[in-house]
């Protein structure tokens, strides 16, 4: 028993060790992020300045983004920052949970070495090849397939050894999940050999496909293993169904490495980037001042302020954790103060923080106009997501000024000097005018979405400097902490490439198709059912995750059926916004919560008329397309 336990001097060196390893990595990635800041600027400037375009930057844009991706997701490993769904871990008691927290580390662990042997054979099989511009070995890029799949397996052996160290009586539960993961292993591969699953595929392809895909996945998901690796798993072994198991996994590096190699990608680290930017140094509580002057003559003024910064400071962040953090942070000390109801304080903060992710720059929007293709232009979306974000705002405002009025509440503001008026606004300008010069620069041709978004990230840092709020450790930290988001969401989009691409070669999109349209043809009772499907998935998934899987499948049905992409991807990211503040997995109630004290069932019960006039709302959103595509109409797009 002891021989499994290092000695403390060894146990002090590799923790010195790891240490060092990680202040190496977080150097890079900040270093990389910033490289990549520097050149989106000399694009921006090469090709509207200088009227010079340059693509070397563009070149070394996109495969600096595939290696941020992959060295962040690997140190997002490190500190276990990956998305899961631990319920059921929870339930179990203290030995269950250590074994399965034992097999989910070796199942990534060999998930690790998975894409060292796949990053190795697109490495072999490159050849000679050259990028175009650069002139860089192709190997040499795909290499980092093989260097994370290094850092992901060794992180999760040292996590393994930790634990060891930490309870040594422990190691006949690792032994457990050691024989129980190899047994599982073994029976698969049999099973996938076998004479009966070669005639159930050869006759029933597209059905046998989509239940091994979607079980996996589900099995994966309800052990409270990474998400990105149940996607990349569930993919693999559906792939393996008509390829052998050796093969399909030596396509997983050249598969994953392609699904970040896309330009487009580029807006979700950038965007990220200047929200966390703008947090940092402090404009949250310029929004709020803002928020309080035009909501403040309302009952439940604190309430309404509360909504309206959710909306500004969602449209800077695109994230419904940040805004639920950094408004909440400063709402709920003054509501406190003022004895407002504090439960309706939280339910107001979590329904409305998700407002950004509609109204834009919006990430998840991004995320959709790349998954399709580009066939929804990132800027009709963007301006398709106003009237929808503003409904789903405007439902949380009107249940609170309802109930504010119902329980005595009374403006906190009657009148203001228009010099003080003038003076909280020209303080929040600067912040607003943001969002203004990236729409109005993409949506007058003036630049790309992507360019856009490097612009809003060199308009932050200027901003911050001129205020003083950031200095080059903060900014340092920021770069770390946005690369470490960013590659979640890569690695997440990376190996849901695996699942597509089982999907489409199983052509289980089409079946899914079949059998909606052979219940109804018609596209509102489709979209009906889309959308109750969308609800329960957004109640138990996290929106990337769900975006990735869901809309490859539902996509192609409703634009069959005469949907618009746009108004398509509104619904989808509506739909899943609901879904982040609806337990048991609704991440931004449970953070709204933090921060309050509040428990989650006394916030459920103001919760659930604001929920049901936001829900009235997607209907809306639904079923009167114009109420979507007015505004992308208006501007031609």
């Amino acid at each position: 028993m002891t021989e499994t336990v290092l000695n403390p001097a060894q146990a002090g060196y590799l923790d010195r060790f790891s240490r060092g390893i990680g202040k190496i990595i977080t150097l890079v990635l900040a270093l990389l992020l910033a490289a990549m800041v520097v050149a989106i600027a000399w694009q921006v400037l090469a090709r509207y300045v200088l009227n010079a375009p340059s693509m070397y930057s563009e070149e070394f844009l996109r495969f600096s983004l595939v290696w941020l991706g992959f060295i962040a997701a690997g140190y997002a490993f490190a500190t276990r920052s990956h998305l899961n769904l631990p319920l059921l871990i929870e339930m179990l008691p203290t030995r269950g949970q250590t074994f399965m927290a034992f097999f989910n580390a070796l199942l990534t662990l060999t998930f690790g070495v998975v894409l060292v042997y796949g990053g190795w054979s697109s490495m072999t099989s490159s050849g000679g090849m050259m990028t175009p511009m650069l002139q860089i070995p192709t190997a040499v890029l795909q290499s980092v397939v093989a260097i994370s799949g290094v850092m992901i397996a060794a992180t999760q052996a040292s996590y393994i050894l930790s634990r060891l160290r930490a309870a040594p009586a422990i190691w006949p539960i690792l032994v457990t999940a050691i024989l129980v993961l190899a047994v599982i292993g073994s029976g698969i591969a049999l099973l996938w050999q076998s004479a009966w699953m070669m005639n159930a595929v050869s006759d029933n392809l597209e059905v046998v496909s989509a239940l091994v895909l979607f079980i996996t996945f589900l099995i994966f998901l309800l052990m409270g293993s990474p998400i990105a690796i149940g996607l990349a798993f569930a993919g693999i072994l559906t792939l393996g169904l008509q390829l052998d198991l050796a093969s399909a996994f030596s396509t997983v590096g050249e598969t994953m490495f392609n699904g970040l190699d896309s330009f487009g990608f580029l807006a979700l680290p950038f965007f990220i980037l200047a929200g966390n930017i703008m947090n940092a140094t402090g404009l949250a509580r310029r929004l709020i001042d803002f928020a309080m002057l035009v909501g403040g003559r309302i009952p439940g003024s604190l309430w309404q302020a509360n909504v309206l910064a959710n909306m500004l400071f969602g449209t800077l962040s695109g994230s419904g954790i940040a805004a639920a953090t950094a408004i909440g942070g400063i709402i709920n000390p003054v509501a406190r103060e003022k004895n407002y109801d504090m439960a309706m304080t939280t339910a107001v903060n979590a329904a409305s923080a998700p407002t950004g992710m509609l109204i834009p720059p919006s990430g998840a929007l991004i995320v959709y106009s790349l998954i399709t293709g580009g066939s929804a232009s990132i800027i009709a979306l963007f301006m398709a997501g106003y009237m929808p974000g503003l409904i789903m705002g405007g439902a949380v405002m009107f249940v609170a000024w309802r109930y504010a009025r119902r329980h005595g509440y009374k403006p906190e503001v009657t009148s203001v000097a228009l010099g003080d008026a003038m003076r909280v606004f020209l303080r929040a300008a600067p912040s607003l005018l943001l969002v203004v010069i990236v729409i109005s620069g993409i949506l007058g041709g003036a630049f790309t979405a992507i360019e856009g978004s490097g612009i809003a990230v060199v308009y932050s840092l200027v901003l911050a400097l001129v205020y003083g709020g950031l200095n080059l450790s903060k900014l340092f930290d920021i770069l770390v902490q946005t690369a470490i988001v960013s590659g979640i969401i890569l690695f997440l989009i990376s190996c849901s490439t695996m699942m597509s691409w089982s999907m489409t070669f199983a052509s289980i999109p089409d079946t899914v198709g079949q059998l909606l349209t052979s219940i109804s043809e018609n596209k509102y009772v489709i979209l009906l059912m889309i959308n109750v499907v969308l609800l329960v998935v957004g109640v138990f998934m996290d929106m990337s995750p769900a975006m990735l899987i869901f809309t490859p499948i539902f996509y192609p049905v409703v634009t069959a059926l005469g949907v618009d992409p746009v108004h398509f991807g509104v619904i989808l990211v509506y739909n899943l916004s609901l879904g982040v503040v609806t337990p048991p997995v609704g991440t931004v109630l449970f953070v709204s919560c933090s921060i309050s004290g509040e428990k989650i069932g006394d916030v459920l019960r103001p919760f659930l008329p604001i929920f049901a006039l936001q829900l009235a709302g997607l209907i809306v959103v639904t079923f009167i397309p114009a109420v979507t595509m007015f505004i992308p109409r208006l501007f031609g797009l």
